[in-house]
């Protein structure tokens, strides 16, 4: 565990050192797509931005944390609930690929509303964006099995309901 910088001989971080600098740009791009795989893109962008000016604001004690960024998707997580329950928005719209994307299957958008918040997470930072389990169970808190077990189901799901798991021929 870290000494709080008051006791320690190190100088208190500041939100313009250039450790926060590299904290950004290592973890805003894991944030931002874990939040718009949960709450939907306008949403799931507003609570990135939203952990993240909390992060900045309060360096100084966030900058000692082990997990920071663990950290600060909690913060930004109760922000982003807060601001759907406020505003009574969907937890998540229907998911519309980008139109220059013809290689996203039609179906997708709707598969991907029916997984439990955590399966969509895990999935969309495993398998769309090529985050390991270990990355993604420190971020979200849980153990790197939990996020495999979410990750499998999520996607023994999408394969069901997207009709790619072929039925089983009796054999003859």
């Amino acid at each position: 565990m870290a000494l709080p910088s008051a006791l320690s001989n190190q100088p208190e971080p500041s939100a313009d050192s250039p450790d926060f600098a590299a904290f950004f740009a290592q973890s805003e791009p894991m944030l931002r797509r874990a939040f718009v795989a949960q709450f939907g893109v306008d949403l799931g962008r507003e609570a990135a931005s939203e952990a993240l000016s909390y992060g900045w604001s309060n360096w100084s004690r966030v900058g000692v944390m082990a997990n920071r960024r663990g950290y600060l998707f909690r913060v930004g997580q109760r922000w982003a609930r807060r601001q759907r329950n406020r505003s009574r928005r969907p937890a998540l719209g229907r998911y519309e690929p980008p139109q220059l994307e013809s290689s996203f299957e039609p179906g997708l958008g709707a598969a991907l509303d029916k997984l439990s918040p955590q399966q969509r997470v895990s999935v969309a930072l495993v398998v769309g964006f090529g985050y390991s389990h270990q990355q993604v169970a420190d971020m979200l808190g849980l153990s790197r099995s939990s996020v495999q077990t979410h990750t499998e189901r999520a996607m023994a799901s999408l394969k069901k309901t997207l009709g790619v798991i072929k039925s089983k021929e009796p054999r003859t």
